[in-house]
């Protein structure tokens, strides 16, 4: 299949602030304790909420309002995250780093100055990006950072209809401290990215289309995850918020809009992953000012000029934990995803 070059552009933008560059070095000094997430400027002590604060929605009433046809759900006992096969935890902490829209941004969040990060960082105009438009991998701390080991839980989520085998099931690894139902919007949003929208753009299979329609080329044919531009938006507002699906939809190029008699047009592109990825963690959840749940996901990678790759029979260890920022707001029906960038 042809693929096109316009979403592999969009996917690069998608993911340039989310993942380090393989070529950056870690230091190890002293372990530290894990830091407070600040996502937002220091709210007073007792701050007033800015969203309506709404009763809990049960998974199953979740799922069963979607108004559409939803995955099936399985969930684990609570247990300690696991890293890839043949890495081994770090003791003595890893390099803390941050992907950020600006200095000013990055010192905010973790109660630091802009002068302390460019100490940190000598080469901090070098990590500038123009195309992404963001500072790739800040250091943001001297000290090593201590990683927690919160408990999650493995949420596998199963689409039957869907025709290919690898398309059709995702396992991912959720903070166990979430409710039943943000756990499953959360592994709903991993599978979504992670398929069709992260490391794939696009549906598959799709029929190509007799005259382009802007840069879409195809629309979903049977055995795609939606055929039916109805359900497949039933199924973002069901998982995200508004903003994001408006985000996402409104894009330029968009991966996906409606055809013609509820069809589902289509995008077709692929990225990479980060070969030097070793698995990810979460620090807990909290309760925001305006009612969200927020908190770190941590991308663990092993950055040393040592790392050969994963074909030999050594340990990788890794030395480097890349944050980006998990949110969930509340709604009448239940949490839904507000941000998520996939951890590889």
């Amino acid at each position: 299949m042809k693929k096109n070059f316009p979403i592999l552009v969009s996917l690069v933008l998608l993911t340039a602030c989310t993942s380090a560059p393989a070529d950056s070095v870690a230091a190890t000094p002293e372990p530290t304790a894990t830091p407070v997430i600040t996502l937002e400027p220091t709210p007073s002590p007792t701050p007033a909420p800015t969203m309506a604060v709404y009763d809990e929605v049960s998974f199953d009433d979740w799922r069963d309002g979607a108004g559409c046809t939803m995955p099936d759900y399985t969930f684990s006992a609570p247990h300690k995250p696991q890293l890839q096969e043949k890495a081994a935890w770090p003791t003595d902490g890893v390099t803390l780093r941050y992907n950020a829209k600006t200095l000013e941004e990055a010192a905010e969040i973790f109660h630091t100055t802009v002068e302390n990060l460019k100490e940190l960082n000598p080469d901090w105009q070098d990590k500038y990006s123009r195309a992404s438009g963001c500072y790739w991998g800040l250091k943001v701390q001297a000290d090593p950072y201590t990683l927690p080991m919160n408990n999650v839980v493995t949420v596998t989520v199963n689409a039957p209809w869907v025709e290919s085998y690898y398309d059709r099931t995702e396992v991912c690894d959720v903070p166990a401290s979430l409710d039943k139902q943000a756990q499953a919007a959360l592994a709903s949003a991993y599978y979504f990215q992670y398929h069709w929208w992260g490391m794939h753009a696009g549906f598959l299979p799709y029929e190509k289309l007799d005259e382009p329609v802007g840069f879409f080329n195809y629309r979903a044919a049977d055995g795609a995850f939606y055929t039916k531009f109805s359900e497949f938006g039933s199924f973002l507002h069901t998982v995200y918020s508004d903003a994001w699906v408006d985000d996402m939809l409104s894009m330029d190029p968009a991966p996906f809009a409606e055809g013609e008699n509820d069809t589902i047009l289509t995008l077709d592109g692929d990225r990479g992953g980060n070969i030097a990825y070793c698995g990810h963690l979460f620090t807990e959840p909290e309760l925001q000012p305006d009612g969200s749940l927020a908190f770190w996901q941590l991308s663990l990678t092993c950055e040393s000029d040592d790392f050969k790759g994963w074909a030999g029979e050594e340990t990788i260890v890794p030395d480097t934990a890349t944050v980006t920022t998990v949110r969930l707001v509340p709604t009448e029906n239940g949490w839904r995803v507000d941000a998520l960038e996939l951890p590889s």
